[in-house]
């Protein structure tokens, strides 16, 4: 049963790298690993006529950081007490171990990994003196997520090597399993989502030549010198520089009910329903810009100005009746994507709602990763796929 770490250790290495990892997003931040630990103990370490108890227990404390998205690379100090059944003989161990996690998958609902490190065991016996000596462990394990700050839970199994040559006589190592049970707690706040790359802006359209405004007459006023009087002026404190009709109301010349000033979109057909700025309402519309702290439905600030923008516009058309869409990448479990997606359209629902649009006019549903709109398998495409969309029901 007994093997050399040097004949283990390079055999489990290239298995390691020849298992292909499923691709994923990773948390970079370094993160605290507390955990307890049972000791399977090596009954080799029972003198003659004595028996190992069944197992002792361990501490661990360690620090970890993801490398990049297959390895983690972890630090840690360990112990463990190991006792006898006969009299009072035991093994008290303090150790550092540097270990590598191979992770197959990135999803924080179920990140299974497989677990490789040396380092070094400091072991007292029974008022026998300290001996150090060289120990090495393998093993498989998993983690997930159960705070919205990151916070992962984590239970692995590790087969360990003990170069012990000098606690017991005619033995040079031992072997033993240990169970871990800690979590992984991160260090500061969890990083935003990259957003989606922007749309190309709008090829600009020539404006209407400008109307000749009627020369003032210089005895009568004209307050925000618009061309037109202040007697006949029907839009008094007209910005200036705006183009005005005779009235002196600014310019509507598609007559789309958005001022020339602010229509960024010339030309719409009459009787075409349009938003805020002007341009024709779609049956589907993406809601580029409206971002969430990563893992959570909670709204990053600089999307809110683009959702007053769409509550201005349901306002201005109180008869639209819209489902509010949430979408994910396909990283992680399809049942926590979809519970993560329909929190996210909800979130856009209820700021809608505090803005004035009508409740009864807004649905929430959440399609996890489905109809992706682009690949999942680069960063820039997981980015465009995690999107909230307005579906029009009626209009």
């Amino acid at each position: 049963m007994k093997r050399s770490i040097v004949r283990i250790l390079p055999a489990l290495a290239v298995a390691a790298v020849y298992v292909a990892p499923v691709s994923a997003d990773f948390d970079s931040r370094t993160y605290f690993v507390p955990a307890i630990s049972y000791v399977g103990a090596d009954r080799d370490r029972a003198l003659p006529g004595a028996e190992m108890e069944e197992g002792g227990m361990g501490l661990q404390l360690g620090l970890g950081k993801a490398l990049n998205q297959r390895w983690n690379l972890e630090f840690s100090l360990v112990g463990d007490i190991l006792e006898r059944v006969s009299g009072d003989d035991r093994f008290e161990q303090v150790g550092l171990l540097f270990d590598g996690l191979f992770f197959f998958s990135r999803s924080p609902g179920f990140a299974p990994y497989a677990v490789i490190g040396a380092g070094a065991l400091n072991t007292e016996y029974a008022g026998n003196g300290r001996n150090t000596n060289p120990m090495a462990n393998v093993g498989l394990g998993f983690m997930r997520q159960v705070s919205q700050g990151g916070t992962r839970l984590r239970l692995d199994a590790r087969y360990r090597i003990d170069q012990d040559g000098e606690s017991i006589p005619q033995h040079d190592q031992f072997e033993e399993w240990l169970v871990n049970l800690g979590l992984a707690i991160p260090f500061g706040a969890p990083a935003r989502e990259p957003e989606p790359a922007p749309e190309p802006a709008p090829e600009p359209v020539a404006e209407p030549a400008p109307a000749p405004a009627p020369a003032p007459a210089p005895v009568v006023a004209d307050s925000d010198a618009d061309g037109v009087p202040d007697d006949k002026d029907a839009c008094a404190g007209t910005a200036v520089g705006a183009k005005v009709d005779p009235r002196g109301c600014e310019l509507d010349s598609d007559g789309d009910g958005v001022v020339d000033s602010k229509d960024a979109c010339a030309g719409t057909a009459l009787g075409t329903k349009v938003d805020v700025r002007g341009c024709e309402i779609p049956e589907v519309i993406t809601l580029h810009g409206v971002n969430f702290v990563t893992g959570s439905d909670r709204l990053l600030p600089e999307s809110r100005a683009i959702l007053d923008g769409v509550a201005e516009t349901l306002l201005k058309h109180p008869e639209i009746v819209v489902e509010v869409a949430g979408y994910t990448d396909s990283t992680g479990s399809r049942a926590f994507n979809e519970r993560l997606s329909y929190q996210r359209a909800r979130t856009v629902r209820s700021y809608l709602i505090t803005k004035g649009v009508a409740p009864d006019n807004l649905t929430a549903k959440g399609y996890g990763p489905a109809n992706p709109v682009a690949s999942n398998s680069t960063a820039e495409g997981r980015a465009q796929n995690r999107r909230v969309e307005l579906r029009i029901l009626s209009r």
